[in-house]
């Protein structure tokens, strides 16, 4: 999967999963850093800082999938469905 494949904006469960399938495949984080800033409300954007602040930062892909089941988007066993993926 690459950027070609990626949706625009994500309004939608449909959406969320293209994201989510992208993470199990691994796509790179550049790919990703996007939708994790559109996402990014002023409470997210404090905790990243504060995480990164003290040398715990989420990588782009957790970030982005706790992002999405925040949001409503997906659950959060389907978020750690996709790292495992990864890691697989």
């Amino acid at each position: 999967m690459n950027l070609s494949h990626l949706p625009v904006l994500v309004t939608q469960r449909e959406e969320a999963l293209i994201l989510l399938q992208a993470i199990a495949e691994g796509v790179d984080e550049r790919e990703l850093a996007p939708f994790v800033s559109a996402l990014t409300s002023p409470e997210n954007e404090q905790a990243l800082a504060i995480m990164r602040g003290s040398g715990n930062e989420m990588s782009v892909r957790v970030a982005l999938g706790a992002m999405l089941a925040e949001a409503g988007l997906i659950t959060e066993a389907e978020a750690f469905a996709a790292f495992d993926a990864r890691r697989a």
